[in-house]
């Protein structure tokens, strides 16, 4: 028993991704889903004030989202297999096929317009790993003519992996 103990406490300290999930997670969203029974769960992180980057689980279903907002009205559709491509804190990029086609929500905002896109894109266990080992610093994506490339700022790498080992962590 004793071995055991100690196996599982030495596979626990070797493992990055075991130390970033005994820390305390917090999830901005983290619910069962009525219809399927399974946990989901989102972190959200905050590139710009327009711009967010989601990780995003249901059972064994990984999900990188983003959510854009745009001045003016733009009508167009973001396509599926439009590529968001993450760069990570060791300088790998990684890329995400957007999962559907996202289509764009326009509202008044005061006096202007503005329009919002929602692109969930693929994601697999392994680029979460490599998320949670690394963080992203630079994401990019082309969205309708314009590509946008943003630069988080350092503090905020740290953050972002530690909400996808967050992401990792078994309900």
């Amino acid at each position: 028993m004793r071995t055991f103990i100690f196996a599982a406490f030495l596979t626990g300290l070797l493992s990055p991704i075991a130390l970033e999930a005994q820390k305390k997670c917090k999830y901005d969203f983290d619910e069962q889903d009525p219809m399927t029974e399974v946990r989901v769960r989102r972190n959200k992180i905050k590139v710009k004030r327009f711009f967010l980057v989601n990780f995003y689980r249901k059972g064994d279903e990984y999900r990188v989202e983003l959510e854009i907002a745009l001045a003016g009205e733009r009508n167009f559709i973001v396509p599926e297999g439009n590529e968001l491509q993450l760069k990570l804190g060791n300088g790998t990029i990684l890329r995400f096929p957007a999962a559907e086609d996202a289509s764009p929500v326009s509202y008044v905002a005061g006096n202007q317009v503005a329009t919002n896109f929602a692109i969930t894109h693929h994601c697999t266990r392994d680029q979460m790993e490599l998320l949670a080992a690394h963080g992203f610093r630079v994401v990019s994506t082309a969205v309708g003519d314009q590509t946008y490339t943003l630069e988080i700022k350092e503090k905020k790498v740290s953050k972002n992996a530690r909400d996808a080992a967050c992401i990792l962590v078994d309900p």
